[in-house]
């Protein structure tokens, strides 16, 4: 619809929908084609804050995909549109992102100075749903790094975050809850 009525705004807008629906649902091929094709849109129309959302996506792909240098490609260009937009949600969204890469790649430095500053913005603009997703992040980037107690805590208020929110299993941060637990599940079962 939003090609015949040639809508490029919500064509860019659904693309990226799209490939987000796709990444939840673990299907990384047809997230990517999705989000590239918006991404073109996007740019072609200069919607600058759409952009910043499908780069920011488009990094979890690359993540997801084992991809860490494609991955923080995307996060970096996202975050200096997020900064320029004086967009502090999507900031703290993308640091949230970033320091889990950085975690992943035994950076634990730069991981809790994104983490931080991340939690510090989205605790500053009452984005709960967001901080809760980044509190995953953080649990996991603390469990990468030894600290359970740490992951633990990040854990447990991201839980409750969800519990207050109403997001359920099915949304992202009940994915995300599903994947830390399933991580720290797997590390006590090894000892």
């Amino acid at each position: 619809m939003a090609r015949e009525l040639g809508d490029r705004t919500f064509e860019g807008s659904a693309l990226c929908n799209l490939g987000f629906l796709h990444q939840l649902l673990g299907r990384l091929e047809e997230a990517g084609k999705q989000l590239e094709a918006a991404l073109v849109v996007v740019r072609e129309i200069g919607h600058v804050r759409t952009e910043c959302v499908v780069l920011c996506n488009q990094g979890i792909i690359y993540d997801s995909l084992g991809r860490p240098a494609e991955a923080r490609t995307r996060y970096e260009a996202a975050l200096a549109l997020a900064r320029e937009l004086s967009d502090r949600r999507s900031e703290g969204q993308v640091l949230g992102y970033l320091g889990l890469l950085h975690a992943r790649q035994a950076q634990f430095g730069q991981a809790r100075t994104c983490l931080d500053a991340g939690e510090a913005l989205l605790r500053a603009v009452s984005d709960r749903l967001s901080l809760g997703i980044l509190l995953c992040g953080r649990a996991e980037a603390e469990h990468l790094a030894g600290d359970l107690d740490a992951a633990t805590s990040a854990l447990a208020e991201a839980d409750s975050l969800a519990t207050a929110t109403g997001a359920g299993p099915d949304s992202e941060l009940g994915f995300a809850l599903a994947r830390v637990r399933d991580l720290c599940v797997r590390r006590l079962g090894r000892r």
